[in-house]
């Protein structure tokens, strides 16, 4: 475990070290394409930087130490305060257009958005905070500090934007007449679908993505296997290829025997109940050996009679049993009996060798152990535990189960209060609900359908989806309302917003994707954050872009139109 661990420890560092200046690079990107100018392109970077450097401050202050679980907390933090950046800078260069004036459209654009802004921050702060839930130390310090991280870009996009925005002189460039690009094309057609005949064909196949995934869910199997995830062209995986080969097993199981009563070891009916576990034991494919002090005495016993064979067995008398345990104890080095049998003869310790440290193994080892503990050591008062490597991971498998229901009802429940909270409306809360309830179920029916197992390099990624795929809903929700006050038409306020809102929606979906897509193609091992982030970003984006829109139009809610009535064509309008 410990080699496993320092190449894990290898790898984040590595991923700190160059991917980190890469996401940064494809970001800055991005952001020039979206906006065309170098300040678009500098302020938001600088905003997530500082951001960064806040939440890793933090972690240096209380003395968090930076592991290979947590180490992703930089460029998670980086993505999301980029996407935040993005939505209030895209407003201010609308409003810039529209006024004119640099410092009425920072006021204008933070007015506007700044609502939005917080309730996307807080929501994705708390969804990440509420990861707190899991007993594992890594998990709560990676929730918290990317919590913060968070908050710290929101306080410093609603001070920090405006006040450089209002410093700096806009960007001088020429103005050049283009026609509709192909992302505004794109927009324009999904909106037109929205609002007309296409809005059936897009929930029902929102409906049957549902089933499917629903299908795949149930199939996703929990499983840990630290050194099955690095590539087998690694050193380590060839080590202990090896290794496996030629010895017992690098994984190691061991099962612990406390006497209840005096000599309850040594007793007959133990020792055999101690061989024939085993043997038991032993019959499962992966176990390469197992060791006890019964190995011993069997031993003991063939070779002071004469070596025969069939004297290799449990003597039958307790006193013969104790006479071999004294007899080895004072024949050599004390320290060599004492890792099987401690001196006073009261606790033990089976050793189990595995070639195999995948946690589904050591859960049929257990089994084995606890049908053996109820029907043979247990009424002889004998009680039995497991260690080791193994049952390690197991133990975290079972919290990851147990915090991970937990952690979804929380980030729903975090998500569902708040909008409904701001937008005051029940409503509003399930409408954000819905598309990021299909995204994640997607996500998990992709892993069920692929074989990909729920461990805990993917048990995070949850609190991911929802926390950077809420920001998608609510910013298109709070720019829907503002659009049809302004116009009082429903197919001109679902345009305008997707091809404003909607298209900043796209660039921090394509920048997250292409930061955390990144992952997938370095390091030792296959980082299944890099595949299914990139998918989450992508179906919690299509849903707030398609699904939101739509459900807006059949259910026309007040928080939406302020019960105000809503005149829809039959024919979709295309410009």
């Amino acid at each position: 475990m410990p080699i496993v661990l320092s190449y894990f420890e290898a790898d984040s560092f590595r991923m700190l070290a160059v991917l980190f200046p890469i996401a940064i690079l494809i970001i800055g990107i991005l952001h020039y394409i979206a906006f065309r100018t170098w300040q678009g392109l500098f302020i938001p970077l600088v905003t997530s930087l500082l951001a960064v450097a806040w939440a890793m401050g933090m972690m240096g202050l209380t003395r968090t130490p930076l592991d290979p679980w947590n180490a992703m907390t930089p460029i998670l933090i980086l993505a999301i305060a980029a996407g935040h950046s993005v939505q209030i800078l895209k407003r201010y260069y609308e409003e810039y257009e529209r006024l004119g004036d640099s410092k009425q459209a920072v006021i204008e654009s933070t007015t506007q958005v700044g609502l939005a802004m917080v309730t996307a921050g807080v929501i994705a702060s708390a969804s990440f905070a509420s990861l707190i839930t899991f007993k594992l130390k890594t998990f709560q310090s990676f929730g918290l500090f990317t919590a913060f991280g968070i908050l710290s870009a929101l306080v410093l996009e609603l001070t920090f934007i405006p006040a450089i925005r209002s410093v700096l002189r806009p960007s001088r460039k020429k103005r050049v007449v283009r026609g509709p690009d192909l992302l505004d094309r794109f927009l324009s057609s999904l909106a037109s679908q929205v609002t007309g005949s296409g809005r059936t064909i897009i929930l029902t196949g929102a409906a049957l993505f549902f089933v499917i995934s629903v299908i795949g869910t149930l199939r996703v199997q929990v499983s840990n296997s630290n050194r099955s995830q690095f590539f087998e062209s690694t050193l380590l995986r060839q080590d202990e290829r090896a290794l496996n080969e030629k010895f017992a097993g690098t994984s190691t199981f061991y099962i612990l025997l406390e006497a209840k009563k005096e000599s309850a070891l040594k007793n007959p009916i133990v020792a055999g109940a101690v061989d024939r576990l085993q043997r038991r034991l032993e019959s499962v494919p992966e176990v390469g050996k197992t060791e006890s002090y019964v190995d011993y005495v069997k031993q003991m016993n063939q070779t002071l009679n004469g070596g025969d064979p069939a004297f290799n067995k449990v003597p039958d008398a307790q006193d013969q049993i104790a006479q071999f345990l004294f007899l080895y104890s004072v024949s050599g080095n004390p320290a060599d009996f004492a890792r099987l049998m401690r001196p006073q003869q009261e606790e033990a310790v089976i050793w189990v060798f595995l070639k195999s440290d995948d946690t589904r193994l050591a859960e049929e080892l257990i089994q084995i152990v606890e049908q053996a503990r109820d029907a043979d050591f247990t009424p002889h008062q004998v009680s039995l535990g497991v260690a080791g490597s193994s049952p390690v991971v197991v133990a975290l498998n079972e919290e990851m189960i147990r915090g991970k229901a937990l952690n979804i009802i929380q980030i729903a429940a975090i998500t569902f209060l708040m909008t409904a909270l701001v937008r005051r409306s029940l409503l509003g809360g399930f409408f954000v609900i819905i598309p990021l309830a299909l995204s994640v179920l997607i996500n998990f029916g992709i892993m069920g359908l692929s074989g990909i197992t729920l461990g805990i390099g993917t048990a995070a990624i949850t609190a991911m989806a929802v926390g950077i795929g809420a920001d998608y809903e609510i910013y298109l929700i709070f720019r829907l309302r503002e659009e049809f006050k302004k116009s009082k038409n429903i197919e001109e306020a679902i345009r305008t917003t997707l091809q404003t809102s909607g298209k900043a929606i796209i660039f921090v979906a394509i920048a997250v994707s292409a930061g955390y897509g990144l992952l997938a193609f370095t390091g030792f091992y296959l980082h299944m954050e890099g595949i299914l982030v990139p998918l989450a970003m992508l179906t919690s984006s299509l849903g707030a872009l398609t699904i939101l829109p739509a459900l807006v139009i059949i259910f026309k809610p007040k928080f939406v139109f302020d019960g105000q009535e809503v005149l829809l064509a039959l024919k979709p309008t295309v410009k």
